[in-house]
């Protein structure tokens, strides 16, 4: 699988150190897509905003908001709410192991293309 980060561009053949190295270096940017292929994906999006909805969930869990979604069989869904970044974390890695938790942890809605 290919990491592909805003600040550190792609990492091919990523495996779970590299994952949690890459991930937890703010220099990575403000979004992370790990890919099997171009059309299946697992990624995330950094969501701050300047209101206090986002201020309200940094205080709450330490994090700036993310986004996440995942895309296969030609469909792409979205967690409903956001996420923290250790919650991406924890998720890319359940991807990259090819195990269910990054789709059972979260409730997820389909993105309307």
């Amino acid at each position: 699988m290919t990491l592909t980060t805003e600040g550190l561009g792609d990492v091919p053949g990523v495996d779970d150190a590299t994952l949690d190295e890459v991930l937890t270096a703010e220099a990575f940017g403000a979004f992370a897509v790990l890919s099997k292929s171009g059309k299946a994906f697992i990624q995330a999006g950094n969501d701050w905003q300047p209101d206090p909805a986002c201020a309200a969930f940094i205080e709450a869990h330490g994090s700036d908001p993310w986004v996440l979604e995942y895309r296969e069989r030609g469909r792409q869904f979205r967690a409903a709410g956001r996420v923290t970044l250790d919650q991406v974390r924890a998720a890319f890695r359940s991807y990259l192991a090819g195990a269910p938790g990054c789709r059972t942890r979260f409730t997820w809605g389909e993105v309307d293309e």
